[in-house]
């Protein structure tokens, strides 16, 4: 692949935000300005990570984001450009069959599009979603689409979620 087709750290940091966006259950959201490369962990010791992020690195070494939360447990986990990107590489290059083959489309049209125009695209939250748990889990733990192929989300909870309304309404 040629180094102008290559996803950014924006186009990744995007899809975090938005799988973040589709996931309101996950809490204590920060988010980080990290060096990345093969001197990181040396240069993060030696220099300032708040300074400004024209400073100069040494060759090989970039400027990227971090996003720590924690899920409902309580537990912490965090998403990193290459996180979201194994995610991607997950789901583009692994043979998905059936309904989640279909479902998948989208995210490996988006993903082989020329970088000008991929660019101009706007992924859907769910399509975000399912690619930071494939980066996360190596799989979907959890749906985040609000329409599903054969109607509305299915909802076990919506005659309870009814009654309430009705009872907060009196």
């Amino acid at each position: 692949m040629s180094g102008d087709h290559l996803i950014t750290d924006n186009e990744t940091r995007q899809i975090a935000e938005g799988f973040l966006e589709a996931s309101p259950w996950f809490g204590d959201v920060t988010w980080q300005r990290i060096i990345v490369g093969p001197q990181a962990a040396l240069i993060v010791e030696l220099r300032d990570t708040s300074s400004d992020e024209d400073d100069e690195l040494p060759d090989g070494n970039r400027w990227s984001w971090k996003v720590n939360f924690s899920d409902p447990s309580g537990e912490r986990s965090h998403l990193t450009h290459e996180t979201v990107l194994k995610g991607l590489n997950a789901i583009v290059y692994s043979d998905h069959g059936g309904a989640k083959g279909w479902g998948f489309m989208k995210i490996r049209q988006w993903y082989v599009e020329p970088t000008q125009e991929r660019q101009k695209l706007t992924l859907s939250r769910g399509d975000k979603s399912s690619i930071c748990q494939y980066g996360l889990y190596g799989k979907t733990v959890f749906s985040t689409r609000e329409e599903s192929p054969f109607g509305s989300k299915l909802d076990f909870f919506e005659e309870q979620r009814s009654n309430a309304t009705e009872k907060d309404n009196e």
